[in-house]
This record gives structure tokens, sequence and C-alpha cells, in this order.
């Protein structure tokens, strides 16, 4: 055989000594090598160190120098606040001097550059900024955002740079927030102590010239640096570290270690040489009888066996591969790539496989490959190979094997076409399809759509989480449920029962359905069934109201002229007397304001404008709280009126302002009186403002719960066993009638407030 047949093998002590001296040679190439490889790793690890070091500072300044703009941007509302906002201003500033050492100043700034405030709460006597200590509050006034400015040099002859925050009013420039930074400052306390202990660290300009540093002394020379963009505050500004360490460390140590290995390796050598003439006579022995094993062995294989030299030409073939080509080996041994057993439409193919093989791409699991017989039958192989090595680990060629797969290939294209068909069908259903094992639960087959639907499920998984132990937990053999996974946002319906797999076991057969938008269309069906409820009692209440309004009319009107013919027709003398005529006059008083109130509701009902004026609201105040004072001292509840400070004028409907009150007043005394408030009081508290005006009705009662709160303008929801649940409605309608806003929150004590705006003249509208 050409491929195993060599010449006896003869003493070659030349060789030997040859790869001693070339031993002898490597090692001191690897010396030089080792020193200069060192070397440089050496100062590459520094290097890179040295670089994440310095970003991860850059990146340290830039977060708290942010910081900072977002608690000054957070300061700035307070300086619209009065001196009660001044206070708040200092006290912030001096927290933010305390906790950031590296800043020098706090300061308020007008318009016009002049200092109003600093952080220790002295106005400084107008100082006027000017040159780089304005430069950062001219550009915040040009840009309208918070900015850094252009370093400078101070009056103690360190450099500083300034953060500028506007203080924007209706989108005009009124002043800013200027912080002063210290740069030496700021280097001593945000650099920490492990990266100033191996750099020298500083600020430097575009020229180069460091501006502040950790450390007054001189940075050292002739060693790594690198410097990056300060940014910010920017401005061409960089931070500089300069590394103290020159050593080089561990080089030297594991130059020695290599050195010893490669002495090692040269012993092992010299003894090698020892041995080899006594191996050499007994590798020929063993080599003549391996010889007669391995041709035995090729003759009794049913795979093809080919060797290949490096240029793809056939040096050696087996007797199985004579049969599959019907070709003999005299024919084929010396056949160049192509070969005569390629068919010739497959040319390109076969030739591309070839070149792969010689190329050194072999494939784990090889080539599958169309070969031609001697009589034009074509047959598919599977092709494998792998380097043919010579006697001294040269590299000579390629050893192939190959085997007949057509009758496999075919029936596992028919399998896999069986098997595809089945997976499209079972693949493009909506409904979530899962089988497991009856005994262990063990995962059979799961579709894209249940894992779609169940979100923790992995289909190439061993188990499913939805069905663990079914054969023991159900009670039958068919089973449905509907459960939703995410706290009813999807719904989901499972069905699973008994069926026999393909290996004739039994298996749980789960089928999930997303039922959700069933369920949220009976959702939706039920709700506006319920909300066509309440807007059929709605519109009957209004209806009622509206027929109480028109039947009420006449008589409060034959009441009102009654009692007027009567005064008119009292003798003076019984007028006189008792204060029959006071109570006449208060009879027709009542009447007539009986009647404006039936007329404003009945405007009210049928959504006309309310009869708006310009009136005083502390009236209608101090109307409702007489009307209510006899309610209150029948429960005993103590009823008080704090008016506001100033007159205002607000355009209302007094009487429907006054039901508002009256209805809250009447609501407040009743919660008290079934809470069994020990000292029930409700007070009435007026304010004006620059836009509204202000009315709060709160009690000392128990508060509201949550979910009162929650339904409490609900229409007919009321916690009253005899309650319409529409009262509040009407007063919150009656106020957004005014253009105003209704509002209920708890005390500190624990009791409830009402409370409501109106618009002052004038600002109708205007929220």
């Amino acid at each position: 055989m050409h491929l195993i047949t060599t010449p006896p093998l003869k003493s070659s002590p030349r060789l030997l000594w040859l790869g001693v001296i070339l031993t002898l040679a490597a090692l001191l190439a690897a010396l030089a090598g080792l020193y200069s490889v060192v070397y440089r790793d050496w100062v590459d690890e520094q290097r890179d160190s040295l670089v994440q070091e310095l970003l991860w500072l850059e990146q340290s300044l830039r977060l708290h120098l942010e910081g900072h703009q977002q608690t000054v941007e957070s300061m700035t509302p307070d300086l619209q606040g009065g001196e009660a906002g001044q206070q708040r201003f200092v006290a912030a500033a001096s927290l933010l001097r305390r906790e950031s050492r590296e800043i020098a100043e706090v300061q308020w700034v007008d318009g016009r550059g002049r200092v109003l405030l600093d952080g220790s709460g002295m106005a400084n006597g107008g100082q006027q900024l000017e040159g780089g200590s304005y430069d950062a509050l001219w550009r915040a006034e040009r840009l309208k955002r918070p900015v850094f400015g252009a370093p400078y040099r101070a009056a103690d002859g360190k450099y500083r740079f300034d953060l500028a925050v506007p203080v924007l009013v209706h989108g005009r420039y009124q002043g800013g927030v200027r912080i002063v930074y210290d740069m030496a400052a700021l280097l001593h306390h945000q650099v920490p102590w492990w990266i100033a202990s191996q750099y020298h660290v500083s600020v430097v300009d575009l020229e180069g010239k460091a501006l502040a540093s950790k450390f007054e002394q001189t940075p050292p020379q002739n060693t790594l640096f690198h410097q990056i963009s300060f940014d910010p505050p920017g401005y061409g500004l960089s931070l500089r570290a300069v590394s103290y360490r020159a050593g080089v460390g561990l080089a030297l140590p594991v130059l020695s270690s290599f050195i010893g290995l490669l002495t090692l390796a040269l012993l092992y050598s010299l003894w090698r040489i020892r041995g080899h003439v006594r191996e050499r006579a007994q590798a020929e022995k063993a080599l003549q009888h391996e010889m007669i094993l391995r041709q035995a062995i090729e003759n009794s294989m049913k795979s093809g066996l080919l060797a290949l030299d490096l240029r793809g030409q056939i040096v050696h073939v087996n007797r199985a591969f004579c049969e599959l080509t019907g070709l003999d080996s005299t024919e084929l041994v010396g056949q160049s790539p192509p070969y005569s057993f390629w068919p010739q439409e497959e040319g390109a193919l076969l030739q591309a496989a070839m070149q792969a093989v010689l190329g050194g791409e072999l494939p784990e699991h090889g080539f599958e490959l169309p070969f031609c017989h001697r009589d034009g039958e074509r047959f598919e192989v599977r092709f494998y190979a792998t380097p043919l090595r010579g006697n001294d680990g040269r590299h000579t060629g390629w050893v192939a094997s190959l085997y007949d797969i057509t009758e496999l290939k075919k029936k596992r294209l028919a399998l896999n076409y069986s098997h595809q068909r089945f997976l499209s069908v079972l693949n493009g259903l909506d409904v979530g399809l899962c089988v497991t094992d009856g005994a262990s639960s063990q995962l059979l087959y799961a579709n894209p759509a249940f894992a779609e639907m169940w979100a923790q499920f992995e289909p190439a998984g061993l188990y499913c989480p939805m069905l663990p132990g079914l054969a023991g937990a159900a009670p039958a053999d068919r089973v449905s449920l509907e459960f939703s996974p995410d706290h009813d946002e999807h719904w989901f319906q499972l069905q699973y029962r008994k069926i026999s797999w393909v290996n004739e076991e039994e298996a749980w057969l789960a089928m999930l359905v997303d039922v959700t938008e069933q369920r949220q269309r009976d959702e939706r069906a039920r709700t506006q069934d319920e909300r066509f409820q309440t807007t059929s009692r709605l519109i009957a209440m209004g209806e009622m109201a509206s027929s109480l309004a028109h039947e009420l009319n006449q008589p409060l009107t034959a009441i009102s002229t009654y009692a007027a013919g009567v005064s008119r027709r009292l003798p003076e003398a019984v007028q006189q007397q008792h204060g029959v005529l006071e109570a006449i006059q208060a009879i027709v008083q009542q009447a007539r304001r009986a009647g404006q109130i039936v007329n404003s509701i009945r405007a009210f009902v049928k959504k006309h404008a309310p009869q708006l004026e310009n009136a005083d609201p502390d009236l209608a105040v101090s109307r409702a709280h007489a009307l209510a004072l006899p309610l209150a001292e029948k429960y005993g509840a103590q009823l008080l009126w704090e008016p506001g400070s100033k007159p205002v004028t607000v355009q209302m409907d007094p009487v429907l302002i006054e039901q508002v009150l009256l209805n809250l007043i009447k609501n407040a005394v009743e919660a008290m009186r079934e809470a069994d408030v020990r000292r029930p009081l409700v007070a009435i508290r007026t304010e004006a403002g620059e836009r509204f005006w202000r009315v709060e009705v709160s009690d000392s009662g128990p508060g509201l719960a949550q979910e009162v709160k929650d339904n409490l303008f609900t229409p007919f929801y009321s916690t009253k066993p005899d309650g319409m649940g529409i009262g509040l409605n009407i007063c919150r309608s009656i106020v957004e009638f005014h253009h105003g806003e209704f509002g209920v929150s708890d005390t500190l004590a624990g009791g409830c407030v009402f409370w409501f705006t109106l618009p002052l003249s004038g600002h109708n509208g205007a929220q």
C-alpha cells in the first residue's frame, strides 16, 4: 500500500543533535523576545488601567455636576415665593455647600447681574458681576437653560468655573442662580484615594496648561499619561492623569519561570536521544505487523476509504470503494479532480466540496455528495475526511471515508415531509396545544401559540409549568377551567384530557384558548346596560325636578300675594302689636326667596345659563350661615365662619351658591351626628386670591373612607340609608356652571374638608 509502506528506519543521530541545537537557539530567541513581549504587555496593561480609571473619574464628575444642576433647578421655584421662598433658598444653598466642599459660592443674581442673595443669607450690598464671573449667567439668559461658564481665575489666583440656572417667569428671564466651583477643591474632594495614589490628576486647557490638580507637586516625567475632555464644563478643558509607576512588576518572575521550562525541555530532549536507538528496532517490527493488520481491516470494511495527497490526487482506495463506484483500484489511483465517478451536472457542487476538504474545512457531520456508478446510476454518500500525517508528523494528504445513504435519505425525506405537514397544521392554529407524558409530566410537544399565551413557558423545555402531575391531580379524564395569570388583564380557558400518544403511552393533551376579548365584550355589554339604567334615572330625576319646580311656583306666588294683601289690610294698631307686620314681611321675603330657588333649580335642570350677577360672595356665605345655624344648634354642633381678609366681587348666582353651601353644611352636621362626635364643629373659611375666591367647609368628624372617596361623585351612590346620591353631583355641577372647581380632602385632625373655588370678576374660565 502506498501510504503505509515505509523504508526501514535507519539510525540518524545527526537529526537528534540538530534538534538540540535548534532548541538552544530557540531558547535564546525566546529570552530576547520574552523581555520585549513582557514589557509591551506591561505597558498595555498600565495604559488600559489608566484609561479605565480616567473614564470612570470623568463619568463620576459628570454625574456629580449634573446632580448639582438638578438640585439648583429644584431651588428656582422657591425664589418666586417671597420671603419664605428666599429662606428655603438660603437653607438649600447652605446644605449644598456643606455637602459639596468644592462649591465656593451659591448666589441669586437678578437680570442685570447684581447679587441679591448668597448661600449665607447675605445680600452682599448689590455686588455687580462682570467678566468671567458673569459669563455663565450671560449664556443662560440667551439660551434659557442651565449652562456652565468658561473657566476664569479668581482673585485668590485659583481657577474656577460657574454653573448658571436661569429663573424664567412666563418665559422671560428674571435672573438666575449661580454656583461657583473651585477646580482644585473639586479634584481634592471628588478624586478617590485609590486613583490619587496611582496617578497625578489635573485639569488642563487647550494649550496643556494645568489649571488645577489633586496635589500641588509637579507631575512625574517619562511615565504613562492620558487625558479626556472634561465636559461639563467643557470649553476645551481636559482631565489628565499621569502614572506614578515605572516598574516592570511581575515580568522578571514570569521570565525566570519560562527559562526554567525551556531548560527542562532541553534536558528532556537529551534524555530522548539516549532511548532513540533502542526504540528504532522495536518500531520497525511493530510497523511490519501493523501494515498487515491494517490491510485486513480495510478489506473487511463495508465503508469506502479514499486516500488523497495535498493536491487531491487519489493515492489509495479500498475494496468497498471500488464496489460502490464499479471501478477497479488501478483505474481510480492516480485520478485528480474532476474524478470519473463524479456526475457531470454536479461538477460545481463536488468541486466546491473538494476545495473545502483540501482547505481544511471539515464539518462535523461531513458532506452529502452525489456520486455516479460505472453504469450511470447515481447514488448519495456521506463523505468524511481527516488529515493524513506521515511518520515525521508532516501533513501529507487526506483520508476520507464514505458510505451509501441513498435509501436512508429517501426514508428520511419522506418522514421529514410527513412531520413538517403535521407541524405546519398544529403550529398554524390559534389555539395553544401542549402534550405531556401521563406518568412523568415530561413535555412531549407544544406549539408556538401555547408559548405566546403563557409567557413563562419555553417550548424547548423539559416540563410544562402549567400541567405538573395532571395524572394524579385530575379527578376526570376531561377537565375545563378558566383562569387569569395577571390579575384580570388576560383570561384563558384551559381544557385538557387523556389521549394515547404515538408510542401507545397515556398522555395529557392541553388546549389553551384566549377568551380575553369575549370576557371584555361581556363586560362592555354589562357596563353599557348599567350606564343606560343610570342615564334613565338621571333623566327621570331631571323631569321630576322640573315638574316640582313648575308646580311649586304657583303656591309660592300665592303665599307671597296673600301675605302682601294681609299686610295692607291689617289695622295700624294690630301691625304695631307683637311684631305682626314684621312676621308677615318675613313670610313675603321667604316666599320670594323660595321662588327664586325654585326658578334657579328649574333653569339649572333645563340646562339654561344661571342668572349670573356681580355679587359679594361673603353675603351668600352669611345667608347660608344664618339658615344653617338652627340645624347646627338642633344637633348640638358649633358652626363657625371665618370670612376672608379683603372684599371681592364674583359673578355668580347667589341662590345656587347658597344651596351648595347649605348642602355641604347639612352633610357635615349629619355625618358628625351619625358618628357620635363628642364636640362637633363645622368651620366655614373663605379666602380670596389673585384670580379665585375659595370657600372651605370642614368638620371634626371621622373623615371619609377611601372607598367612599372613590365613589363620592358616582350618581345615586350614598352612604345614608335614605339618601338619593345626587346632592354632591348637583353641587359640583353648579360650581362647574360658574367655571369653578369642586373637591374634597382630609384634615390633619382626621376630619373632612369640602371646598370649591369661583373665579373673580374679570377672570371667568381662567384655570
